[in-house]
């Protein structure tokens, strides 16, 4: 049954000759993201914004490959539906870009936990947006296309239509415990900076390795599951599902997406920027563990991406992100 299944997902892609076009075009666009690979020497002589290049040939291919995979199993299409009006546009603007500030400034500025070699301040302003846009709809891209073939394998889409009864005190005791954890990462931060002499940082920060202060890694991680934990509480109280609701109501499929999906787009896009280095890190704990010559624990933390990113979208946004979880007709 199984097999009969993997045969049928293989030949949907050559029903719709449209789809067929973006999906291999995809492909192709990954491909040449690699070429770097072939020339090492001269494209590191390159200038950074010649090397750039490379990166949006890589995210315009994950785009159209998980469109495609995404419109032909579910028949939906995040691009399009967040392009359907102004409203979605916008919307969808505002959090990507609030939620890459935030990303930027804890993780990278506080953090330092990489940088960008080859940005000038004025560059990085000017490409914010289109750069903050663009890797949250591949973040979320990969992942609908990847729950999208699970769906497909497995039993489908369902939905969640009523609530346990201890629903109603576990989520708001998961937005008040979250609560608690960024009361106390930030208290902790305050001890913390207060307790050294070290500068707290600067715009040369985000582009060079300076010896200013650093966040400790477990304050990242506390402020990590805090906002994750508020955004869950939010979700409930929107009558919207969430990652924790479907595991509670024994749905796996959106978080075997996330691991999965992580984990071969960060092996992915991390193995393509090897030659061009759009990104180096730097801070990462255990930094003597690697694979493929970066930190282990970076890819470790790669699921987070997805969490968080996924998370604060659904908080915001119904049509637009009604496929990232179950379907919620939560009366």
């Amino acid at each position: 049954m199984r097999i009969q299944k993997m045969s049928n997902f293989i030949k949907q892609f050559s029903v719709n000759v449209d789809m067929n076009k973006w999906f291999y075009t995809g492909i192709l666009l990954v491909v040449l993201s690699y070429s770097p690979i072939f020339f090492p020497e001269e494209v590191a002589g390159w200038g950074f914004y010649s090397r750039f290049i490379f990166f949006v040939l890589f995210l315009a291919g994950i785009i159209m490959i998980s469109e495609a995979i995404t419109l032909k199993l579910s028949k939906k299409s995040l691009v399009r539906e967040i392009t359907k009006s102004r409203n979605n546009l916008v919307s969808f603007l505002a959090v990507s870009v609030i939620g890459g500030f935030i990303v930027e400034l804890v993780v990278d500025w506080l953090g330092k936990l990489w940088i960008y070699p080859g940005w000038d301040f004025s560059g990085m302003l000017l490409f914010s947006i289109p750069c903050f846009a663009t890797y949250w709809l591949v973040i979320t891209e990969s992942c609908l296309a990847t729950k999208a073939i699970f769906d497909y394998l497995h039993k489908g889409k369902t939905y969640v239509k009523t609530t346990f009864n201890w629903e109603k005190v576990f989520f708001p005791g998961l937005g008040m415990l979250g609560t608690l954890l960024l009361v106390i990462a930030a208290t902790l931060f305050i001890q913390d900076y207060s307790g050294q002499t070290l500068r707290l940082g600067e715009v040369r920060d985000l582009n060079y390795q300076t010896s200013n202060y650093v966040l400790p890694f477990e304050l990242i991680m506390l402020l990590f599951l805090s906002t994750w934990f508020i955004l869950e509480y939010f979700e409930y109280r929107e009558h919207k599902t969430s990652l924790i609701k479907d595991i509670i109501h024994h749905y796996p499929t959106p978080l075997i997406s996330i691991l999965l999906g992580s984990f071969v787009l960060a092996i992915m896009m991390e193995s393509q920027n090897l030659i061009p280095k759009v990104w180096l890190y730097m801070n990462w704990p255990l930094p003597e563990i690697t694979f493929i010559g970066l930190p282990v624990t970076m890819f470790l933390a790669w699921p987070l991406h997805y969490i968080g990113f996924l998370s604060l979208f659904r908080v915001f946004n119904r049509d637009e992100s009604s496929e990232i979880w179950k379907g919620d007709l939560i009366e």
